[in-house]
């Protein structure tokens, strides 16, 4: 293969590894409905502490008065550790008041907005305005 075609190739390749690693972020947009807020008295079930996003199993009663888990999406650890969070900030039996935008069509998933303790601490998530 001549220069200018292994060129081209390995371009092509590279605007193509590019192009799928961008497509595989996902906008909050399409999972979570922005204009909503729920808020639930919850219980944690889990603290992931990771990248890409900090993930918080919880369990609480739903508007219906039905006891449901959802799995929360927080920002990044970086993000979180600016807002003063850490991998100690909770753990699987705490009790909580957590607000989040809902998942879309009812899932039970949520993209977190803050945790308040019972102590009335509060701990804010994402960049905030």
């Amino acid at each position: 293969m001549n220069r200018r075609r292994f060129r081209t190739f390995a371009m092509g390749v590279g605007a193509l590894l590019i192009s799928t690693s961008a497509l595989a972020h996902h906008g909050r947009a399409l999972i979570y409905d922005g204009k909503k807020e729920t808020t639930v008295k919850a219980t944690v079930t889990e603290f992931v502490w990771s990248n890409p996003h900090v993930q918080i199993g919880i369990e609480a009663m739903d508007a219906n008065g039905t006891r449901r888990q959802w799995l929360l999406e927080a920002s990044s650890t970086g993000i979180l550790a600016e807002r003063g969070w850490s991998r100690r900030s909770l753990k699987a039996g705490d009790t909580v008041t957590i607000t989040f935008h809902p998942g879309l069509r009812g899932a039970a998933t949520g993209d977190l907005i803050k945790v308040v303790f019972a102590d009335g601490r509060q701990l804010e998530a994402g960049i905030l305005r």
